[in-house]
């Protein structure tokens, strides 16, 4: 028996054993369980069941076993001619490549020799024919020198006349031209200073007559919001209110006037009462107006 045989047989008799074994495992059990202590009384025994071994599953498997070895022969015969066929094959491209190999050395050799040849004669005609080239543009080069010195000394001495005469012609329009821009700046400067404190002349007259326009419409809201004016009647009161560019009272404060307590400060308090207070809405006004305007009331 070879050795796969003898590996094969080995799981046989492990599952022969174990079903053999389960099998007593199993009755043994079943007459633990059943054993109960009792009066032994005389009767006809039982026979005994005797375990039936399945020699059929054995034979199956053997079979199996010796299937799958020729199986693996010739599996392996197969392998092994597989082998041999591709090393044979692989040979002989070998041999082929080395053949090719060896051609093409052969034919580049042979090339390379032909193009060093060729090289060699195409390379000395060149070079005659480059030395007589270059003999013949030294001389042309020696002479083009000559005449371009030559025409540059000229060009310099023309450039150089050509340079002072435009350094001083352009000298004399610059100082023309300065003194012209100066005299336009200085009228420019005048006109726009002029035209300046006009526009702020007329602003802040604008910005007045805007303000007085408001007066007597800020005194009137100032006296609608006056809740005991009337008991004020036959005094006077003089108030400075400092307002906002929004009309916003910002501060009231009563400068004089014949007036007793209670009316001056039912006074204050109607000022506060009334912000906001009419103002221009022009906000270009707020700086020429005096924010802080006096009113003198006489109830």
């Amino acid at each position: 028996m070879n050795r796969a045989a003898r590996k094969l047989s080995r799981p046989v008799r492990a599952v022969v054993l174990a079903i053999l074994v389960h099998v007593a495992v199993g009755a043994l059990l079943g007459l633990s369980l059943r054993f109960q202590p009792k009066t032994v009384q005389p009767g006809v025994a039982k026979p005994v069941q005797a375990i039936v071994i399945d020699r059929s599953a054995i034979e199956a498997e053997k079979k199996k076993a010796e299937e799958k070895k020729r199986k693996a022969e010739e599996k392996k015969q197969k392998e092994a001619e597989a082998r041999r066929k591709k090393e044979a094959e692989k040979k002989r491209k070998a041999e082929e490549k080395k053949q090719k190999v060896a051609e093409a050395k052969r034919k580049a050799e042979a090339e390379k020799k032909r193009k060093v040849e060729e090289k060699k004669r195409k390379d000395a005609a060149a070079k005659k024919k480059k030395e007589a080239e270059k003999k013949r543009k030294a001389k042309e080069k020696k002479q083009k020198v000559a005449e371009a010195k030559r025409k540059a000394e000229a060009e310099k001495k023309r450039k150089a006349e050509e340079k002072k005469r435009k350094q001083a012609e352009a000298k004399r329009k610059k100082e023309a031209e300065k003194k012209r821009k100066a005299r336009e700046k200085k009228k420019r400067e005048e006109a726009e200073r002029r035209a300046a404190e006009e526009a702020r002349h007329r602003e802040e007259q604008e910005a007045y007559s805007a303000l007085r326009a408001l007066v007597g419409e800020i005194k009137g809201k100032i006296e609608d919001n006056w809740s005991n004016r009337m008991a004020c009647g036959g005094q006077e009161v003089t108030i400075s209110v400092k307002v906002a560019l929004s009309g916003e009272v910002e501060s009231v404060q009563v400068l004089g006037g014949i007036a007793d307590d209670a009316c001056r400060r039912s006074a204050e308090y109607a000022v506060w009462k009334a912000s906001p207070l009419p103002f221009p809405d022009n906000p270009r006004y707020y700086k020429w107006l005096d924010t802080e305007i006096q009113f003198i009331f006489r109830p």
